[in-house]
């Protein structure tokens, strides 16, 4: 291999900063001397691998993005809410977590801040909310998480993935080797196992790159079926729902071997059970139970569902002039399966498909079958009770895939920023939960309420006032609640924050009473957007007709 010594870099990594004067390397008949930082892939690494460089280089990279998504936008024209979502993290927030895995975990808290403080601007653009929002909850009500979340989400999904990668492959020996630290900063491995620890999971973790299969494998007589033959309206009820996948079955072969299967995880998201019954054609009937893992989703318990079924057959062959079918409630695992082996891209995509294979190798038809759930249909409620017994077995012996890691770590990080929140208006507000994003077209609406939940309405009294621009000869302009220039113009009893104009205002009783059923509404009522943005369009009219002569 040729070395180009004009573009090599060095970089001494040290805690001393006499460790790096005058260092120099003869590379191909080249002096390079080591410098305070080196670029590298797109990230900038300084000597004590604090990532202040590369922090401020972002930010100067960030900002103009931030310029141009808020050209976007305005009260009465501009992109949705939900276009605004998507273009900041892609445009804004895929910037900044350029290998954000590799050196956000390291990046010391006032460097991170920086980044931080661009996320804010980025959410003030999506929600219309002011400067003075508390950043707690703006970037709540932008839908973004904090980089200090998405600090502990990219370690903990690196540290699953190298986990997860082959035996002897360099990045696995590095997440499971521990040598002794010469700086005094974390990296990913250690903050990806702390939160690994708090969520409780510990290698080993499912293989993430399996082998696949070749295009050119024959799959033999597989069908998919996902629906019952006639559509079922979205509110049908578990009588009609019940009778259509009656009529539906009865026009499958009734001569074979019928295999239902079903998943369930508690909270869909912890201890997952996997249940089968399989039933002959001849009336032998076998039951199966499987654990799925303590961190477990409802779609995967309903894979490892139907692996687990798969597999016995195939281990257990019978009936093979028979066709096999199988009947599952999990409408995305069918949808997943029918694009075909090659398209797997997990473990237990592939080895059902394999045994779907080995099953129809011999021209055996074999059937998926969707069916709705919870509506009384016999083989249906047989698995999922099977299902949640095999929820109450040891969940130790399964392995987690780097999908339910990531999501455990995403909930854990999302739990801890919202457990954060000071005390005040909208900890009350919204209480262990986000808003839900506000839908529609009406920037002007969402904005509104995007700024009465978090606290600072630019259409207040009170607010205009405490910023100056509503002065009064007496005062001009003070953060004193009870001050004459601060008070609502619609009733004058006390200051328009938005708690006294969704909660308390007189002028809005009648109003209040048709949409809540009550002129005391509580903070869990005003949790729906709908309901937030009917009060203040009420308050604006108001305040509108004072207005007129």
């Amino acid at each position: 291999m040729q070395v180009a010594g004009e573009k090599t870099q060095a970089l001494v990594l040290s805690q001393w900063a006499r460790d790096a004067t005058d260092c120099s390397l003869r590379v191909a008949g080249k002096i390079v001397s080591a410098g305070d930082h080196l670029k590298l892939l797109g990230v900038t690494i300084d000597r004590l691998l604090h990532f202040g460089p590369h922090c401020r280089n972002l930010r100067q990279r960030v900002r103009p993005r931030t310029a141009q998504l808020r050209r976007l936008t305005g009260r009465d024209w501009g992109l949705e809410e939900r276009q605004l979502r998507t273009i900041a993290n892609g445009y804004v927030r895929g910037a900044i977590e350029h290998a954000a895995a590799a050196w956000l975990p390291a990046t010391s808290p006032a460097h991170a801040t920086l980044l931080e403080r661009e996320m804010r601007a980025a959410a003030r653009v999506i929600t219309g909310c002011p400067i003075s929002t508390p950043s707690h909850a703006v970037m709540a009500e932008a839908g973004l998480a904090p980089v200090a979340e998405r600090r502990l989400v990219l370690a903990a999904r690196l540290l699953a993935k190298a986990h997860a990668l082959p035996e002897g492959d360099p990045l696995r020996a590095v997440a499971s080797s521990d040598p002794p630290t010469r700086l005094s900063t974390t990296g990913w491995r250690q903050v990806g196992g702390e939160v690994l620890a708090a969520i409780g999971v510990a290698p080993p973790v499912e293989p993430m790159l399996p082998p696949r299969e070749p295009p050119w494998v024959l799959t033999g007589p597989v069908y998919f079926h996902l629906d019952v033959g006639a559509a079922l309206p979205p509110a049908a009820s578990a009588q009609q729902r019940l009778t259509t996948a009656t009529l539906h079955l009865a026009s499958l072969p009734q001569c074979a071997t019928w295999c239902w299967t079903d998943g369930s995880a508690s909270g869909g998201i912890t201890d997952g059970g996997a249940g089968a019954f399989i039933e002959r054609p001849d009336g032998e009937v076998t039951k199966l139970r499987i654990a799925a893992g303590r961190l477990c989703s409802s779609y995967r318990a309903e894979m490892i569902a139907l692996q687990a079924a798969a597999d016995y057959l195939t281990d257990n062959p019978a009936h093979e002039e028979d066709p096999i079918i199988f009947c599952t409630d999990s409408m995305a695992a069918l949808a997943r399966l029918r694009e075909g082996p090659t398209a797997q891209t997990t473990p237990l995509g592939i080895q059902i498909w394999r045994a779907l294979c080995s099953l129809a190798s011999s021209g055996r038809a074999i059937h998926l079958q969707w069916v709705p759930s919870h509506c009384g249909i016999p083989g249906n409620e047989r698995a999922d009770t099977l299902a949640g017994e095999a929820s109450a077995l040891d969940q130790n012996s399964a392995t987690p895939s780097t999908t339910t890691i990531q999501r455990a770590a995403a909930r854990l990080a999302r739990a801890r920023t919202i457990a954060a929140w000071p005390d005040g208006w909208y900890r009350q507000l919204q209480g262990p939960r986000l808003p839900p994003p506000i839908p529609g077209g009406d920037r002007s609406s969402a904005v509104d309420v995007h700024q009465l939940r978090a606290g600072h309405w630019s259409r207040s009294s009170q607010y205009l006032h405490r910023i100056g621009k509503k002065p009064t000869n007496d005062c001009a302009g003070c953060e004193n609640k009870r001050c004459p220039a601060a008070r609502c113009e619609l009733c004058r009893e006390e200051a328009d924050t938005p708690a006294h104009v969704l909660m308390r205002c007189p002028a809005l009783m009648n109003s209040r009473f048709r949409v809540f059923g009550s002129i005391h509404p509580t903070h869990e009522d005003l949790r729906s957007n709908d309901e937030v943005a009917t009060l203040g369009a009420a308050f604006v009219s108001l305040q509108s007709r004072l207005a007129t002569p």
